[in-house]
């Protein structure tokens, strides 16, 4: 079985105790996820399984999409609810002007501090460790973009937050940063996970839906396949013999290229794949793709970067 899950994770799950479930259920060791859930938060939760994996870094970089409840008035240690409350201040003068002119100044290319309570490794020991040991340790700031914070609902301290971002964002952290910048502290109350990219929670799998396709071997027709979900990538067609060098990790030549799907520069991914048959490989173009399959133009056109098969 090979192919992509987008599943909607139950609160009071782990990230890693889906990939575990799943790995039982359907006997298959090689499976991860593209991107950690806290264990109170719900939504898109993508697993790889099977030679999928292969491609789960590519998915790692996709734009996300929030839906986030702020609570005004109380910083925590964790900056969301699990945490110990180690500020409190009256959130009552906060004005829907006020709370727009802020978020404002959290909207673009930002830089973000990671909170203590992450998987972040300092000198090989996560972050998490060292604050569950009393300890507080300096730590760089990152570079994030959030494309995007819509306000929704506000009742009395709970903001409804909708925020598009890139890969690194914490939504914890935004939601405390956003809490000291009003002068009244707030953590993250609750947190669901919309979008990965193209793959929304509207056409997420509960887990026991999961089993339910599974007890009916059904499960392979819910399965996203890697070209699919590359799909933003240009493509280029090869056939024999090309494809049995590609699978041993040989570059294309111009000549060899049969079919382009898509526009593309020099130092761009593409997906290499087999003519009417199915993704080969990852590669990199080394000049425009529009120059490609080219009669005689023996010139390296695509140098491998990833084999999928």
């Amino acid at each position: 079985m090979d192919g992509i899950l987008n599943i909607d994770k139950p609160p009071g799950w782990t990230s890693h105790d889906i990939v575990a479930k799943l790995r039982r259920l359907l006997n298959i060791r090689k499976i991860g996820h593209t991107g950690t859930l806290d264990p109170a938060a719900t939504g898109v939760l993508l697993i790889c399984i099977g030679k999928a994996t292969r491609v789960a870094e590519y998915l790692v970089e996709r734009e996300k999409e929030y839906r986030a409840v702020l609570r005004l008035g109380e910083a925590t240690d964790t900056q969301d609810g699990t945490g110990q409350v180690i500020e409190r201040h009256d959130a009552g003068g906060i004005t829907e002007t006020r709370l727009r002119a802020v978020i404002q100044q959290f909207t673009g290319n930002i830089l973000q501090v990671p909170p203590m309570y992450s998987a972040i490794k300092i000198n090989g020991v996560a972050l998490y460790k060292l604050a569950r040991a009393g300890q507080t340790i300096p730590r760089s700031a990152r570079a994030i973009h959030v494309s995007h914070i819509g306000i929704g609902d506000i009742r009395g301290r709970d903001v409804t937050l909708d925020v598009t971002c890139s890969k690194g964002t914490y939504i914890r952290t935004l939601c405390h940063d956003v809490g000291a910048a009003l002068g009244v502290g707030g953590h993250l109350h609750q947190l669901t996970r919309l979008r990965v990219g193209s793959f929304l929670r509207a056409h997420a799998l509960t887990i026991e839906t999961v089993e339910q396709l599974h007890r009916e071997q059904r499960l392979e027709s819910s399965l996203y396949h890697a070209d699919d979900v590359l799909h933003d990538f240009p493509a280029v067609d090869v056939i024999e013999p090309t494809v049995t060098r590609v699978r041993h990790g040989g570059g294309v030549r111009a000549e060899e290229v049969t079919a382009i799907l898509g526009a593309g520069t020099s130092g761009m991914l593409v997906r290499i794949r087999e003519f009417q048959r199915g993704l080969l490989a990852l590669g990199r173009l080394s000049y425009p793709i529009g120059e490609l399959g080219r009669p005689g133009d023996t010139r390296l056109a695509v140098s491998i970067e990833k084999v999928l098969v």
